[in-house]
């Protein structure tokens, strides 16, 4: 099962690939930290913090800070009530505009293979530009529902026929606007293909390096493809 979702998982990056014909191409680097304080065998506080950079070191990009508690049904099944601050930087307004949100998640974990399913449901409030400059950078708010599937899977590597340290990580993540949404009226938001190769430093902590295919559309239908130099630590932790 796990080798034909990865092949999946592949055939969703080609055809992201031939969709993608005259965009926009861009580059980033995204350095982030994902964190989950255990407080007792029930409920968890995962966390997380990403910093995206475009082109390089020198420009601005954009900032995400991401909590929430989480209830775990059993060892499989989890659910989530969090909430986000997403700062990003406009070359437009030359100013950080902000992003609250608000979100439900649904996590299953397959018994068998590493492999994690996730559901998120998001309630999005941005802020808009103020034409008057940036010590008021935000004029008004845009409301908008997203939801997000999200599929990781982890293929350890052996040496002769060994488990060692060191694993592949196929991940894909596809974004839909739904209803009620002022941010885009256009249903497909985008989509992130994850390739990335990591190591196992102890049962609580990992990191991997990876390439990052991000596919965006806006509300007026151009699209951007980012290309992304992607750094991820893992880490588990009880309180």
């Amino acid at each position: 099962m796990i080798r034909k979702f990865s092949w999946l998982l592949l055939l969703a990056f080609v055809c992201q690939q031939a969709a993608a014909q005259d965009v926009t191409q861009l580059y980033q680097n995204w350095y982030t930290y994902f964190g989950t304080a255990k407080i007792n065998n029930k409920w968890a506080i995962p966390f997380d913090v990403q910093l995206r950079l475009r082109d390089g070191f020198s420009n601005k990009g954009q900032l995400l800070m991401r909590g929430g508690l989480q209830y775990s049904l059993n060892k499989q099944n989890h659910v989530l009530l969090g909430y986000a601050y997403v700062p990003t930087y406009s070359n437009a307004a030359d100013t950080w505009l902000p992003e609250h949100r608000i979100f439900q998640q649904y996590i299953h974990k397959s018994k068998k293979v590493d492999m994690t399913h996730r559901f998120r449901l998001e309630q999005r409030w941005v802020g808009q530009p103020n034409p008057d400059g940036p010590h008021k950078p935000v004029n008004d708010w845009k409301y908008g529902n997203r939801t997000r599937y999200f599929n990781r899977t982890q293929l350890p590597i052996k040496y002769k026929k060994e488990p060692t340290s060191f694993y592949v990580a196929l991940q894909d993540e596809i974004f839909l606007n739904l209803w009620g949404n002022q941010i885009s009226n256009l249903l497909f938001d985008q989509n992130r293909f994850l390739v990335a190769g990591g190591y196992q430093i102890k049962s609580n902590l990992k990191v991997d390096i990876g390439y990052m295919n991000q596919l965006v559309q806006v509300t007026s239908g151009a699209k951007t493809m980012n290309h992304i130099l992607h750094f991820g630590v893992f880490h588990n932790f009880d309180l």
